[in-house]
């Protein structure tokens, strides 16, 4: 017969050591040392059997795990832990499906298997809450390590945790700078939800809620003060939809102390020839995506001012378009080449 201890966590699924491990990702002989110097062991046993791993538990053990990858001293982080409620608890492990090990959002694996998906959504259930995280949304991942930055990023986006994936797209943007954090971190997150959405059917707000984290990293950064009175204007090709590369190169620009104006995608061209006469930028970069049809009818309405304008035109949409003959543009479909084509734009 089952004993539960004082302040036990409800009947229901509950688990041992090594399954526990092997549920956090971690090795059994951690959590016996999280037992014994911090207080999070098991607090359900059977008689004459070892303790037992109850959802309460469990969810508290995975506040500990998610501070201590973050770089929360041990102590502290087991702290937190023990004094979470434990409704806040059992979302924190409803939302860590998956955060067994660092893992790139592939197509799903029929190698992996499927069984934990249930029994998490079980354990949250025990403690009377419902994960805000499908699962459906939880499709077994492919087990390869992703690279730094890329796993707390995608942990984060498919927890719905938003103010922990605008954190995640924050210190990659300040460790490598905008562009590489882009190329290299949140480009590959988007390519790979994209990639499980198509094969799953569910990941549509997941991208939504990425986009939404990367703006408002972008908008976190801070801008060194401006060393010129020039400005760059970055507006989206006609039939774009996509802004984001846009306001990546924007804080890559500021982050060199120039002003970018960046236009919101889907104006007509008149309106975009408009705001380049009223800011007189030094330069205008048109960013396109997708294959542009008719460059002519894009960049005609574009009027010619008093100074020299340098036109830019970053991404791969341009490429093979019959661009007009007496318009000189300078084409730069990676986002670095067109950073370095707009700061020649600006210096005295």
């Amino acid at each position: 017969m089952r004993v539960p201890t004082p302040n036990a966590a409800p009947s229901g699924v509950s688990l041992g050591v090594a399954a526990a491990a092997r549920r956090l990702g971690v090795a059994p002989a951690t959590l016996r040392t999280w037992a014994r110097r911090y207080g999070l062991g098991p607090s359900e046993h059977e008689s004459g059997s070892h303790r037992r791993y109850t959802p309460e538990d469990l969810a508290r053990l995975v506040v500990m795990r998610r501070l201590t990858l973050e770089g929360v001293p041990p102590v502290t982080a087991a702290a937190t832990a023990l004094s979470t409620d434990p409704t806040e608890a059992a979302m924190a492990l409803a939302s860590s499906a998956g955060e067994g090990s660092d893992t790139d959002l592939e197509e799903p694996d029929d190698a992996v298997a499927t069984g934990d998906v249930p029994a998490v959504v079980a354990l949250a259930s025990d403690l009377g809450v419902w994960s805000a995280v499908l699962p459906a949304d939880r499709t077994p991942l492919t087990r390869r390590p992703s690279p730094a930055g890329q796993g707390a990023l995608q942990r984060a986006v498919l927890a719905g945790d938003s103010p922990g994936a605008a954190a995640a797209v924050l210190a990659a943007c300040s460790a490598r700078g905008p562009l590489r954090a882009w190329e290299e971190v949140v480009q590959p997150a988007r390519a790979a939800l994209g990639r499980r959405w198509e094969a799953t059917g569910p990941g549509v707000d997941s991208e939504v809620l990425l986009a939404a984290a990367t703006l408002e990293a972008l908008r976190a950064l801070r801008r060194p003060p401006e060393r010129t009175t020039a400005v760059v204007l970055l507006a989206a090709a006609e039939g774009e939809v996509d802004s984001l590369p846009l306001h990546v190169l924007a804080a890559a620009v500021a982050a060199h102390g120039v002003r970018p104006w960046v236009l919101a995608p889907g104006l007509p061209r008149e309106a975009v020839a408009a705001a380049v006469r009223r800011t007189g930028p030094a330069a205008v970069l048109v960013h396109a995506e997708q294959p542009v049809a008719d460059a002519t009818a894009q960049l005609g309405p574009l009027p010619r001012l008093r100074h020299p304008v340098r036109l830019v035109l970053s991404g791969p949409g341009w490429a093979g378009a019959a661009l007009p003959p007496a318009r000189p543009v300078l084409q730069a479909p990676a986002l670095p080449a067109a950073l370095e084509v707009l700061l020649e734009a600006t210096e005295p």
